[in-house]
């Protein structure tokens, strides 16, 4: 059975604190769907809302208890009216931040936030195959109008570098051998996926949670610099066609030339 949990975390340092915990929140088998940082007097807070199996909750909880970046904690089941459970140490009052506006509906997408997409390139290639908690604090560091172009930014550049240090010194392919040589054993070190007719179908993935953001613009980024390097072009047209936030049951990328 699947579950929402909050958890209430407090640490000393704001710096790192979501992408250290978000490496654990994905080994144990969860998605985060969202998150706020707050800061008081005692130390920083962060309010994560995570969805994973129920079997694996204890796992997830006994390694935030012991995690040398926690204080304390509580957590409680999302959106039931439960007490919450008892933190390890009893925790301060949470201060309440100040609320921040939602842009507006049909505000157009900014173009993608280069800077912060740059700080995060050389810890994506230091952790990959390991690269969800860095796209997490890449979505929380950009506005949300640049979130969709810098997460295509980062898959662009990426895949561009995968194809560059394992796949560049093989010849250039046509598209259809270039998916089934490259591109799908290359996307499947990320997540589960495979590729019928040209379409790469994404299962269960990480980045675009059932009811939250779309994060499919990361693959659709990876795949394009993968295929152009493979293909030696810069013309590969890829397309999003589904996304498991939007309620499908798998993520759906169109590759054609």
């Amino acid at each position: 059975m699947m579950i929402e949990l909050e958890f209430q975390i407090l640490s000393d340092r704001r710096e790192g604190l979501l992408v250290d915990l978000g490496r654990l929140v994905v080994a144990s088998g969860y998605t985060l769907l969202r998150q706020r940082l707050s800061q008081d007097q005692r130390g920083t807070w962060l309010t994560m809302r995570v969805r994973g199996p129920a079997e694996h909750q204890s796992s997830l909880e006994e390694g935030l208890a012991t995690h040398a970046r926690v204080r304390s904690f509580e957590t409680a089941l999302a959106g039931v009216g439960h007490a919450p459970t008892p933190p390890l140490v009893t925790p301060a009052p949470v201060a309440t931040p100040a609320p921040v506006p939602a842009p507006a509906a049909g505000s157009p997408d900014l173009p993608a936030d280069v800077r912060q997409v740059e700080a995060v390139l050389p810890q994506l290639a230091r952790d990959y195959p390991k690269v969800y908690p860095w796209l997490l604090t890449l979505e929380h560091a950009v506005a949300d109008p640049a979130r969709k172009p810098s997460l295509l930014l980062a898959g662009q550049r990426t895949g561009t570098w995968i194809y560059k240090r394992d796949y560049a010194m093989g010849a250039k392919l046509p598209l259809v051998d270039a998916i089934k040589r490259i591109a799908l054993p290359a996307l499947r070190e990320l997540v589960a996926a495979e590729c019928r007719d040209g379409q790469f179908h994404i299962q269960n993935s990480p980045l675009c949670p059932p009811g939250g953001h779309t994060g499919c613009h990361f693959f659709a980024g990876y795949l394009e610099g993968v295929l152009n390097g493979a293909m030696g072009r810069h013309d590969v047209e890829v397309h999003r066609l589904h996304c498991r936030s939007d309620g499908a049951p798998a993520c759906v990328i169109d590759v054609s030339d």
